[in-house]
Order: structure tokens, then sequence, then C-alpha cells
């Protein structure tokens, strides 16, 4: 069982300053996603992802890619210790260093990089 309800963490993800604290970590790790090296496992599904997280469209607007985020168990664990089940509080009980450690950690799945890319003594 998550350490938030679903309805929780649908409100969270609607939230609009989580929103915008979401897309912001989206953006930053995107930049450091297109200095990476070229021979990084996946690296061609990684950098189509961070140029699509730069170029925003529906799919990585403010609110495209926030449920993800929402539901990273990073985030979760945070979120459920804040003081109330309002949005303001279950957003301030994430730090930004949470936030850029989802995203980091949703980076491959979001991107379609499978662990046989990134291990291919794994399949």
């Amino acid at each position: 069982m998550p350490a938030l309800s679903l309805t929780a963490m649908h409100t969270l993800a609607l939230y609009g300053p989580f929103a915008a604290r979401v897309r912001m970590a989206w953006t930053y790790v995107a930049r450091q996603v297109l200095d990476e090296d070229p021979a990084t496992p996946g690296n061609p599904l990684r950098v189509s992802l961070a140029r699509s997280v730069l170029n925003p469209s529906d799919l990585t607007g403010a609110n495209g890619l926030t449920p993800v985020i929402a539901t990273c168990e990073t985030v979760l664990t945070a979120a459920a210790g804040a003081p109330s089940p309002e949005p303001a509080a279950l957003c301030d009980a994430v730090t930004d260093d949470q936030l850029i450690t989802a995203v980091k950690d949703a980076w491959n799945i979001t991107a379609g990089v499978t662990p046989a890319l990134v291990d291919p003594s794994a399949t």
C-alpha cells in the first residue's frame, strides 16, 4: 500500500505550486541529460525525452508528467510526513532535492529505456 492514498496523490499532482516545482525539476534534469556522454546506455531515448521536456507539449506540460513524480516512492514518503492532508502541506513536505531525485529515478522509464538497454547481460 502506498504511503498516501490515490486521492491524496491526485490532489498533490493537481496542486499548482507542486506542478510548477516538478516542471522545473524535469527541466533541470533534462539539461543534465543533454550533457551526458553519448555512450550512456539508452542515450538516444534519454536525449529524445530531454528535448521533449525542453520543448513542452501537452505530454510534458506542468501537469503532463507531474503524476509520474507524485507517485514516486521518494515523494510519497516525504508527503506522508506532512502535518495535514492539504495540498500545500503535502507540497511543502517534499524538498527540491527529493523532486530532482524522483525525476532522475523516473527518467529512463519515462524515456522508454529498458533494463536490457542499460545492462544487456540482464536479458
